[in-house]
């Protein structure tokens, strides 16, 4: 018996180290105006068998004074290719958004979207991470193109959008890191 609860116990240890939380800076723009909220969570997964999950829970939208309350963002098996001591992500999906759990919360927008288009993209090591999520509503009733980026301090400010490996240009490497993206999704 006590075998069994040492393994019990070493099971769920090592399911909490597959976790990774990052808290950052998230920046939210729509149709051009941005928003910049500090402290924000955004949960990796590591399942195991070279996909993550991605969680960014309570997501809200910020503008001036005003707060609307969208959802938990969830996007599951999302394939990782490791290169240049990251690991990168893509996925072009469609998703549902439940709704979050804040207390005091009583309606959030993101249960009524029905599908919502993202294309995500993350690079992110023990210690860094980066996400930038397009929601492309522009052919629904909100009428709305809503960018998403996320990033942890440490992340250099002036780095490009499309720089896969994290040094700073776009270059073959980051080809390289897409490529074997898409590959190993076909």
């Amino acid at each position: 018996m006590k075998k069994i609860a040492l393994f019990f116990v070493a099971a769920l240890c090592s399911m909490a180290a597959m976790a990774a939380q990052y808290t950052g800076k998230l920046t939210v723009s729509i149709n051009g105006e941005a928003s910049t909220q500090d402290g924000v969570e955004v949960t990796i997964n590591d399942n195991g068998d070279g996909t993550y999950s991605l969680n960014l829970n309570n997501f809200q939208l910020v503008e001036d004074e005003d707060v609307y309350p969208v959802g938990n963002i969830s996007v599951d098996n999302l394939l990782g290719v490791k290169a240049c001591g990251f690991t990168a992500l893509a996925v072009t999906d469609s998703i549902q958004i439940p709704a979050g759990d804040l207390e005091g919360v009583d309606f959030w927008l993101g249960p009524n979207l029905g599908d919502v288009p993202i294309a995500l993209t993350a690079l992110f090591n023990d210690d860094v991470m980066r996400v930038h999520i397009d929601i492309d509503m522009t052919e629904t009733a909100l009428g709305q193109m809503i960018l998403v980026d996320f990033e942890t301090p440490g992340v250099d400010a002036g780095s490009v959008r499309g720089d896969m490996t994290g040094d700073g240009i776009v270059d073959v490497e980051d080809v390289n890191v897409l490529i074997n993206i898409i590959l190993k999704k076909i």
